[in-house]
């Protein structure tokens, strides 16, 4: 496992502890941020087997679904948690108008942590 992996992936599990942290205290916007971050550190960590690293979170998602959730390399659904993730933080700071309750970013913390797991396995059977 690379260095930059190794990082990406301590920091998305400090992010997951915080986004925990953020549920308790029922801070819906900072939450969701947490929760994307896991999301998109973990994607990172991902492109980067493949040597790549996309910036912005569009580029990210685009890139994780190219490489990995279309072509079947890691489960699907993956791609999409990592696409609602971003929609979640969007909508929790007003930038789209949709729904935001505590269930949903609970969701998105448990499915980071699942994420995280399968990102774990992935790069240690392709270092």
């Amino acid at each position: 496992m690379s260095e930059r992996a190794v990082e990406l992936i301590d920091g998305a599990e400090r992010a997951i502890a915080s986004a925990h942290r953020e549920l308790a205290a029922e801070d819906t916007e900072a939450a969701a941020e947490r929760a994307c971050a896991a999301m998109l550190r973990l994607a990172k960590a991902c492109l980067d087997v493949d040597g790549l690293a996309p910036g912005p979170t569009q580029a990210v998602c685009v890139a994780y679904g190219s490489q990995f959730g279309r072509s079947g390399r890691m489960y699907s659904a993956y791609h999409r948690w990592l696409l609602d993730a971003a929609d979640l933080r969007k909508a929790s700071s007003g930038d789209l108008n949709l729904p935001v309750d505590l269930a949903s970013i609970a969701t998105a913390v448990e499915r980071a942590e699942i994420f995280r797991d399968a990102v774990v396995r992935f790069i240690e059977r392709n270092p």
